[in-house]
């Protein structure tokens, strides 16, 4: 949701798509919720670990952290190639990752043709574009404010 911190919304993305989703942007004086358990998934947004990553604090993990000892909930980190690196392996090992890659090509391919993301000597993953998710604004329009 546009300019707000937090808010509450079904995940329209990957593979928790429809999910009751809890989405943190910032964490300001913690998560607004009376129970962690409230909610059986958290995404916290490229934004939200921009922060972290400028400004590491052990507030902003411990978020993370007390999600995942606590509770049974889902937690989704956003990550760039800038971003990546910096997740720590205890964090990257337990949460949903989505890696975000930033192209506008992709919107120019037809149906039928492939995405190819290389990864090394040999190494490539493609997906067909017909095969893969596609999200628009109007995906959000049922997110609510807290």
């Amino acid at each position: 949701m546009y300019g707000k911190d937090q808010w509450i919304g079904r995940e329209v993305e990957g593979r928790y798509s429809d999910m009751m989703t809890f989405f943190i942007r910032k964490l300001g004086d913690g998560i607004d919720v009376d129970d962690l358990t409230q909610y059986p998934h958290y995404y916290f947004t490229i934004e939200y670990m921009k922060n972290w990553i400028s400004n590491p604090s052990q507030n902003g993990l411990n978020a993370i952290r007390e999600i995942l000892d606590t509770t049974r909930s889902v937690v989704t980190l956003e990550a760039n190639d800038y971003l990546f690196d910096s997740i720590p392996p205890y964090l990257f090992n337990r949460c949903h990752i989505i890696f975000r890659i930033k192209s506008n090509i992709v919107q120019k391919l037809k149906e039928t043709d492939t995405l190819s993301i290389d990864a090394g000597w040999y190494r490539v993953h493609q997906v067909t574009k017909c095969h893969m998710m596609e999200i628009n604004p109007d995906n959000y329009k049922f997110d609510q404010e807290i």
